[in-house]
């Protein structure tokens, strides 16, 4: 299935994921408050309804998640149930499909009602469903705020930025996002350097002003 997938820069993605936040909430009237509510926004502002596998026989092997346009259902991977991160993660990544490729995915698709991609190869459809699903369950302007009240920033380790994190994930109150994605989040917003940025002794202390 060739499709002709929008091109979308990242400040795309956010905005959008900030205006249809903004319409789901009003719409549900929910003020916002702390953690999105994002399975409310699937079932009660979209109308999908959830489907848990056992099995994975709806899905491929490796796909915890996938979107069935048709029968408006979003289907998870019941082993992620209890993992409170990645299950509201799959579910954002789910409802960004339906807002960034609900309508292309229907005219393009051939034989396939689901919509799903699993591998470690990330094709740019799925890459987008990944930045909306964060900026939609991370809003940036809450991160930014409590990542900035923390007195000391210094993410030039493994185990620093996730405790870094954590932080944020606990002051912030956004409780049903992990750590690991708001690493991603924080990476994404250049508030902490990327993976694969050398820190040098130099870069670091620049960034460490840059922090304050």
């Amino acid at each position: 299935m060739n499709i002709d997938w929008p091109k979308l820069s990242d400040e795309d993605i956010e905005h959008k994921a900030a205006i249809f936040r903004d319409e789901a909430l009003s719409s549900l009237n929910i003020s916002q408050g702390t953690s999105v509510p994002v399975e409310q926004i699937a079932e009660l502002y979209l109308g999908y309804q959830f489907d848990f596998v056992e099995d994975n026989g709806a899905l491929d092997s490796d796909v915890i998640g996938g979107i069935d346009f048709n029968s408006n259902t979003i289907i998870i991977n019941a082993a992620i149930e209890g993992h409170i991160g990645r299950y509201s993660f799959t579910i954002a990544h789910e409802v960004a499909h339906h807002v960034l490729h609900r309508e292309l995915f229907l005219e393009g698709r051939l034989e396939k009602s689901i919509m799903c991609r699993g591998g470690s190869v990330r094709p740019i459809e799925e890459v987008q469903a990944d930045r909306f699903a964060e900026a939609l369950i991370m809003p940036k302007d809450i991160v930014i705020k409590y990542f900035k009240a923390i007195k000391s920033r210094k993410p030039y380790s493994k185990r620093a930025r996730l405790a870094l994190s954590a932080r944020v994930v606990k002051s912030s109150g956004l409780d049903n996002v992990s750590v690991s994605a708001m690493e991603m989040r924080l990476m994404h917003l250049g508030l902490i350097p990327a993976l694969n940025e050398k820190m040098n002794p130099i870069l670091k202390f620049l960034i460490s002003i840059l922090r304050r």
